[in-house]
């Protein structure tokens, strides 16, 4: 089956979520909060707005605000997603990243030079960026069918790719580490583990 993208297994190509996959968004989201007064009152939750104990609206508006300050554009490599990557492009793998980032494009601009900075041009084909806190699952209909690799740590959007044929596998997280797997969904605890699913087709639970 052809995707609307035209991409096929034998393209060596692999969809990748950006913030907590690739990039560490939430430490220098915390240290930005931090700046502006703002205390962290829980952890190990996904929600943002539970972990400071604000109302979701302002939440929201919070994440907007950094998303689309200078602070995007510096964030460092999430755990060893750098040497991962590095791993998989000797094998000739090349990444597209579908992001909820945010539709200005001076935030666009920053995401592709942090990422190219950490992992290098040529490896991201793609950059999908999507408004702040959008659903993933009209740019991922794109690939309906391909069978390529999707990773995530959230596990709506990895359950969404599996739904239309994607190999989903979800990084572990707190915040998702007790999640039951469903709809053939690997995880893999960090990069290596990725490795091993797509290079040397170890299967994980």
């Amino acid at each position: 089956m052809m995707t609307h993208r035209n991409i096929k297994m034998s393209d060596k190509i692999i969809l990748t979520d950006c913030d907590g996959v690739l990039l560490d968004w939430e430490t220098a989201f915390h240290k930005w909060m931090e700046s502006h007064g703002h205390v962290l009152v829980a952890h190990g939750m996904y929600d943002i707005c539970e972990q400071y104990g604000m109302e979701k609206p302002v939440g929201k508006e919070l994440i907007k605000i950094f998303n689309e300050s200078a602070w995007i554009g510096y964030l460092k490599a999430y755990r060893d997603a750098r040497s991962g990557v590095a791993k998989l492009y000797e094998h000739g793998y090349r990444f597209h990243c579908i992001t909820s980032l945010s539709l200005d494009k001076k935030s666009i601009r920053l995401r592709r030079y942090n990422l190219e900075n950490i992992f290098g041009k040529g490896t991201f084909k793609e950059i999908i960026c999507l408004d702040t806190g959008s659903h993933k699952d009209k740019a991922l209909s794109e690939y309906v069918g391909s069978e390529t690799y999707w990773i995530e740590d959230k596990l709506e959007n990895a359950e969404d790719g599996a739904r239309i044929g994607l190999k989903s596998i979800l990084l572990t997280h707190n915040h998702n580490e007790n999640e039951e797997l469903t709809n053939g969904i690997q995880r893999a605890n960090d990069w290596s583990g990725i490795v091993d699913i797509i290079v040397n087709n170890k299967c994980q639970k």
